[in-house]
């Protein structure tokens, strides 16, 4: 089997318009980011954009280790360790999932290390709480992450692909959360 460069997969599919969700448009930043590692660990609404990078990844369009971590917090920590030894890494989680690995998203940002995560927000409740609140993403501002809301599919893709090119430079070397709007954008 051929192996396609992203830059060459991005030239054949340069006319090609897509009518993705959310998640989808984030699975197909990363392929052409040209993702190495990608963490996951089952929680709604961030889910579905592990499952769409699963798809990329089995169907051949994306090279990359898939590891699913046993939590949050091991997912986080798995992809800051890949990103300090130079791997370009993603991972994510929604609520309070992304509250189960504060411990690691904390110590992230002093150690300069450019990774990007996706928080699928929704609210700071039971499982069972699918609403969407922000109060998930906010957390993180003030310990050094970079964040970015999306609002369409379009800004979807492109705010990820900017936000390895923000992260990764060397005078900002930062952590950047994409925050997605749970069910309103992950899933349409």
């Amino acid at each position: 089997m051929a192996v396609v460069t992203p830059a060459a997969r991005a030239a054949t599919e340069e006319d090609k318009e897509l009518l993705i969700s959310g998640s989808e448009a984030v699975a197909e930043a990363l392929t052409l980011a040209d993702l190495d590692v990608v963490t996951a660990y089952p929680i709604r609404p961030y889910d579905t954009v592990m499952q769409a990078i699963a798809k990329k990844i089995s169907g051949g369009q994306l090279v990359a280790e898939y590891i699913v971590a046993e939590g949050e917090h091991s997912q986080f920590e798995i992809v800051k360790h890949a990103s300090t030894v130079g791997a370009r890494v993603f991972c994510g989680s929604s609520g309070v999932g992304w509250m189960y690995a504060m411990e690691c998203l904390v110590v992230t940002p002093p150690l300069r290390v450019p990774m990007v995560a996706l928080v699928g927000n929704r609210a700071l409740d039971d499982p069972g709480a699918f609403g969407v609140e922000h109060n998930d993403a906010l957390v993180v501002r003030d310990v050094g992450w970079m964040l970015c809301w999306i609002d369409t599919s379009q800004e979807a893709l492109d705010t990820t692909l900017i936000a390895y090119r923000v992260a990764e430079d060397r005078r900002v070397f930062l952590p950047l959360a994409i925050s997605a709007d749970g069910a309103f954008l992950t899933h349409s």
